[in-house]
């Protein structure tokens, strides 16, 4: 247990100091495609507040679908966001692909891959977590704090089983799509290793939300610490995504 922990404090450490290394690069990789991602979000809320707007004053039928597609068409824009942003960088440091100019290479095939990969965590995620909290619910009932501390211990078990499919991602956008059975295999025996990478990530992102409560009455700076706080946990986990498949997939030294 000893040595997992060692290992999972390495990946952490091996995903963040990926992304000290290489700033430039992921700069030309994430910012234009996150600019985008602003611009099309603030459009698109502004679209919905006017519907809502016009619905307070008389709701049907034409106007909850127009909420409703909006919403949807939001998500599906950020999901292929993603998917063409962590493409890139997964690629840029398995495959050494340098991004090319200020807007990363659409890669459609891949980019597609990977989206429904995602999707696919997506409903596993839902489906177990959906049913975790129907037996927490349970527990806590008949057990009170007992029943919390089970649930818990559920919560982090599910987060680790989570962690264990994630290598289907990084393959996806390497070109060698691998199912979630083989990530399961791949990542046999490594329960200590994820829980510490996932204990760490977590650790950050309290961090941030606790820095940010501290400056709550500052607005523009909170505003401002929010955006690069979220930005960047969110190319820290697609880094430690990377780090998982090179380690668990390709075997690399860390």
């Amino acid at each position: 247990m000893e040595h997992e922990k060692m290992i999972g404090w390495k990946l952490f450490l091996h995903s963040v100091s990926m992304v000290q290394r290489n700033v430039p690069q992921l700069l030309r990789i994430f910012l234009v495609p996150a600019l985008i991602g602003l611009a099309i979000a603030y459009l698109a809320i502004g679209g919905l507040l006017g519907d809502v707007g016009l619905q307070a004053r008389g709701f049907d039928g034409d106007m909850f679908f127009s909420v409703l597609w909006r919403i949807v068409g939001l998500w599906l824009v950020i999901g292929v966001i993603c998917a063409w942003t962590a493409v890139s960088w997964h690629r840029y440091v398995l495959l050494e692909e340098h991004p090319q100019g200020w807007i990363p290479a659409f890669r459609a095939k891949e980019a597609l891959w990977y989206f429904l990969r995602l999707l696919q965590l997506v409903v596993i995620g839902s489906v177990v977590y959906g049913v975790a909290m129907f037996v927490g619910i349970a527990l806590i009932s008949g057990m009170g704090m007992v029943g919390l501390a089970f649930l818990l211990v559920i919560a982090a078990l599910i987060a680790v089983f989570m962690y264990r499919l994630v290598l289907i991602l990084p393959a996806a956008a390497l070109g060698k799509p691998i199912g979630v059975s083989e990530s399961l295999e791949l990542t046999t025996g490594a329960f200590g290793t994820l829980f510490i990478l996932a204990l760490c990530l977590l650790g950050l992102q309290l961090l941030s939300e606790l820095i940010l409560y501290l400056l709550i009455d500052a607005v523009l700076i909170s505003t401002i610490l929010q955006l690069i706080f979220s930005v960047g946990l969110a190319v820290l986990n697609i880094s430690a995504l990377t780090t998982l498949y090179g380690y668990y997939v390709e075997k690399r030294p860390i």
